[in-house]
């Protein structure tokens, strides 16, 4: 979901000369995961697992075209493909989007209770925090429903490959989902009710409107 987004100048700024959490090795991202600190978090995590299932459904996508024996299904899969390349690069900017998001947040409720400014700003920084992983739901929503069609489509001596990108996509859209409903308390009533009139479209089976 895109909205009007409040400035995350400050937190990314002191990340100027850290690595991207997607830039870290695999080993290093685990032991940030694992630490006693706030981020990287559930968030993130469902941002790569979107990731990780749109790039696993390109690599499938890979060993299909090309082939003479699936030249008839080609221009679908080289769709899905592009799909799949597109939503790896949206996914993977999220995960230090969610971050940042939750330090905006952070630092919104941190503020004097006695501040008259605090309200808006705590509203402010919940929509930020859960349009993130909203976002990251409604990727991960798109790239299950391609690793579905993947399945169906694709070379079938990598099937098993298309069906671990779609659950992998599905776990994903539930981690999200989750993140989304833990900021809701925050919210505003209406803007509340907007998440979660989006977020039920998303969980269900039915194709959801396109976000404000």
């Amino acid at each position: 979901m895109r909205g009007t987004r409040p400035s995350a100048a400050s937190p990314r700024s002191r990340r100027m000369h850290t690595p991207r959490l997607a830039d870290l090795p695999v080993t290093a991202f685990l032991e940030r995961l694992a630490a006693t600190t706030p981020t990287p978090g559930g968030g993130s995590v469902a941002a790569l697992a979107g990731a990780l299932a749109a790039s696993l459904g390109r690599m499938v996508c890979g060993y299909t075209l090309g082939k003479p024996r699936f030249a008839a299904v080609a221009p679908q899969v080289q769709a899905l493909a592009d799909r799949f390349v597109r939503a790896a690069r949206a996914l993977t900017a999220l995960l230090d989007e969610d971050a940042a998001a939750y330090e905006v947040l952070s630092t919104a409720l941190k503020l004097d209770k006695a501040d008259p400014a605090r309200p808006a700003r705590v509203a402010a920084a919940a929509r930020l925090a859960a349009s993130v992983p909203l976002e990251t739901a409604a990727l991960s929503r798109a790239v299950r429903g391609d690793a579905k069609e993947l399945v169906r489509l694709g070379n079938p001596l990598l099937r098993s490959d298309a069906e671990a990108a779609a659950h992998l996509a599905d776990a994903a859209l539930a981690a999200a989902a989750a993140n989304v409903r833990a900021n809701l308390p925050l919210l505003e009533a209406a803007d509340a009710a907007e998440f979660t009139a989006h977020l039920d479209a998303l969980t269900s089976r039915v194709s959801p409107p396109a976000p404000p």
